[in-house]
């Protein structure tokens, strides 16, 4: 049994520290931006960033967690977390 206790992400932010195109993934958002982020109150993670130019994130980019579609098939749409640019 785990002793963790749960936490969301939901509402918290990250920077981005690496980031890089995926051109051939199966996604609605070609080509793929993906990033490695520094989640605010520890952790490290990679992410689809969604809502961005090809070359609009740059590592120190503020990024904000987002619920979208990941891919559909056979009319079926399947969503999951992905980020994108925080409002300014």
């Amino acid at each position: 049994m785990d002793s963790g206790e749960a936490y969301s992400l939901r509402d918290v932010g990250c920077t981005v520290v690496s980031v890089t195109l995926d051109r051939l993934a199966p996604t609605p958002d070609l080509p793929m931006s993906i990033a490695v982020v520094d989640v605010d109150g520890g952790g490290r993670r990679s992410t689809e960033v969604t809502d961005v130019s090809p070359d609009g994130v740059r590592v120190g980019d503020r990024l904000t967690p987002t619920f979208r579609r990941l891919h559909s098939a056979d009319g079926i749409h399947n969503y999951f977390w992905k980020t994108r640019a925080e409002e300014r």
